[in-house]
């Protein structure tokens, strides 16, 4: 059966303490890897522009020459990757989405300062810098592929901004809102992939990097169905 992903808002509070629970697992020592740090050290990897390994596999828009063509499908495939290591914490357990265009709050059960301190979390919040639905009917609107992850990856940067802290720089997925986040950016993909089944990544053979995390073509990532998960 296909993991269920829900809406933050819906979980209850035995689904929240899971939740939790296998985050705070996977930050074990001793535990097989990948552990919750190796997922933020890849990240960061990612978003080093001094490493050219890193910068070669095309995760994130940094600058003019530097276009994330693989923004989508990578962040498909890590989030999933960290769903399913949360799962062997956790039978069962599933990243909830944080749909922050009707929600403009941050989720309550990932407030408190001793989980925040736990995971050495700082947070600046300013809502008023989340996207707007103007932003996200303009991402909408797009038909091909290319421009339209390139525009929903500009307006991900708005959430990012909008939490601030360490979600406002490379160590983002330390803060566990990321993976909230990314759902719902996934969630509006997979919705758009719905309407426009043709409109698909130009480089759908290229490989993600790295393994383990990365590691299979962009074209294996396209069907969330597939990948074993759906949304509610």
């Amino acid at each position: 059966m296909a993991d269920v992903r829900k809406n933050q808002r819906d979980l209850s509070k035995a689904e929240w303490t899971r939740l939790i629970d296998a985050i705070n697992a996977t930050h074990g020592m001793g535990i097989p890897a990948p552990r919750y740090r190796d997922f933020v050290r890849v990240h960061v990897e990612a978003m080093n522009p001094m490493s050219a390994e890193g910068m070669s596999w095309g995760v994130h828009t940094m600058g003019p020459g530097m276009v994330g063509r693989n923004f989508l499908a990578w962040h498909r495939r890590f989030i999933r990757e960290l769903e399913l290591r949360l799962q062997v914490a956790k039978p069962g357990v599933t990243l909830p989405y944080w749909d922050w265009e009707a929600d403009r709050k941050i989720p309550a059960p990932l407030t408190p300062a001793r989980l925040l301190h736990n995971w050495g979390v700082t947070r600046h919040w300013d809502a008023s810098l989340l996207p707007t639905p103007h932003d996200l009917a303009a991402v909408m609107a797009q038909t091909t592929f290319r421009p339209f992850q390139r525009r929903l990856e500009n307006i991900h940067g708005y959430v990012h901004e909008a939490v601030g802290g360490t979600m406002g720089g490379a160590s983002s997925p330390a803060d566990p809102l990321f993976f909230l986040h990314h759902a719902n950016i996934d969630r509006i993909w997979s919705q758009w992939e719905r309407s426009h089944r043709r409109a698909v990544p130009p480089n759908g053979s290229e490989t993600l990097k790295p393994k383990p995390i990365q590691g299979v073509s962009v074209k294996s990532v396209l069907r969330i169905r597939d990948l074993g998960y759906s949304y509610a």
